[in-house]
């Protein structure tokens, strides 16, 4: 029996009840068996405190500021020279790279040969992963992921594998970068394999740590560009005001934050009670199943207004609620890279000099600056492989330069 929650407050709870566990990524097994989001209880624990010393507010600054704005310019710079753009291409492009670097998954060549193959491969792990919510034939799609992985193995994950033992070995502690040791990168692999003493993964396990971190950031990052860019236009129109306010990056973080509410990653979630439970007027067997409406709840009326289902970039929120909702999650779960994604809402720890809004806001906002616009004759095009409310293709067109 599946039971399912849709009200706000009810899929809070859930994603927070430490008795349900993360069932939603079982059919993407080939992708995701072990990884961080699909653990629970002490083993996601250990995982999740050993990584999150990869993240941070601060490391976030640093890495928009020195790695992804001057990325963000090379990958723009001849999509913007031929006037035209794939929203979904360029959004991959772009986050796939950043993703890597920070996963720990090394690019020698760094030329275009080597980044449309790690690109390949990224597409068929994100498949994979969200195999639920496929149109395909799951054994087919199962098929190929294990060829990616194949490929991703000798190429990418090996040598990256290589490289940091090396490093490690020949490091005397601290050898982090976080520590003040700045020989070793400061990434996900480097962190996992430096903690081998608290947490000692199979090299099964590492890969399809690597395969998630980079299917999960590419993915995730180009659908919600497509989506809020696809929001701001629709709302914009020919309203030269509110085109006025789409040069404040402030607004269009706001206007992404709206967008992330209204298009969450992931629709639902799935949880199983791994004991007796009990969730509001619920009570589950253990093995259970829960469906988190996410899509349902991030528009409840009652926590955001009888307009919830409408796009609207000055919406107020309650105190305590994010005006994106739970497209993040919440409790355990909680994405790690949120402030990376979505930024940090202006507030006294932020300033006008050193703005944090985040690389979807700031790629949408970069794209606009540079007047993106629909192309008349090349309409956007939904994704027919997936049940999720994702673009196949978003094609636009610049009508000014960037200023």
């Amino acid at each position: 029996m599946t039971h399912v929650v849709s009200s706000y407050t009810e899929a809070m709870d859930a994603l927070k009840a430490p008795t349900l566990r993360q069932a939603l990524y079982d059919a993407g097994a080939a992708v995701m068996k072990d990884s961080l989001i699909t653990l629970h209880g002490d083993a996601h624990r250990q995982r999740r405190i050993v990584e999150l010393g990869v993240f941070g507010r601060g490391f976030f600054r640093t890495y928009a500021r020195e790695v992804f704005t001057p990325n963000l310019e090379q990958v723009l710079a001849p999509y913007l020279a031929a006037g035209c753009a794939d929203v979904i291409e360029l959004g991959y492009r772009l986050s796939m790279n950043l993703t890597a670097d920070f996963a720990g998954i090394d690019r020698p060549a760094n030329d275009v040969e080597e980044t449309e193959s790690l690109l390949a491969l990224v597409r068929k792990f994100s498949e994979g992963a969200t195999l639920v919510h496929s149109t395909r034939d799951p054994a087919q799609v199962n098929r190929e992921v294990e060829v990616a992985m194949a490929i991703f193995d000798q190429r990418f994950f090996l040598p990256s594998i290589k490289r940091r033992r090396q490093l490690i070995e020949h490091t005397a502690p601290p050898v982090t970068e976080a520590a003040g040791n700045q020989k070793l990168p400061r990434d996900v692999l480097t962190t996992l394999l430096n903690a081998r003493d608290r947490i000692d993964l199979s090299l099964d396990v590492l890969r399809r740590e690597m395969s998630f971190f980079l299917q999960a950031g590419a993915h995730s990052t180009t659908n919600s560009t497509a989506h809020a860019l696809h929001e701001i236009l629709t709302w914009a129109t020919a309203d030269a005001d509110r085109h006025t306010r789409l040069a404040d990056g402030d607004f269009v973080q706001r206007c992404v934050h709206e967008s992330l509410r209204l298009h969450p990653a992931s629709p639902v979630a799935w949880r199983r009670a791994v004991e007796p439970t009990r969730l509001g007027e619920h009570r589950l067997a253990t093995d259970e199943l829960v469906e988190i409406n996410l899509g349902q709840a991030n528009r409840d009326t009652t926590i955001f207004g009888r307009d919830a289902n409408l796009f609207n970039p000055d919406r107020p929120v309650p105190n305590g609620v994010w005006p994106w909702g739970l497209t993040f999650g919440y409790g355990m779960h909680a994405c790690l890279g949120r402030d990376l994604d979505g930024g940090v809402i202006s507030s006294r720890s932020t300033t006008p000099e050193d703005p944090q809004l985040g690389i979807v806001p700031t790629l949408v906002h970069e794209l606009l600056k540079a007047g993106a616009q629909w192309c008349t004759d090349d309409p956007p095009v939904a994704d027919i492989t997936t049940l999720r409310n994702n673009w196949g293709r978003y094609p636009i067109q610049f009508t000014r330069n960037r200023t």
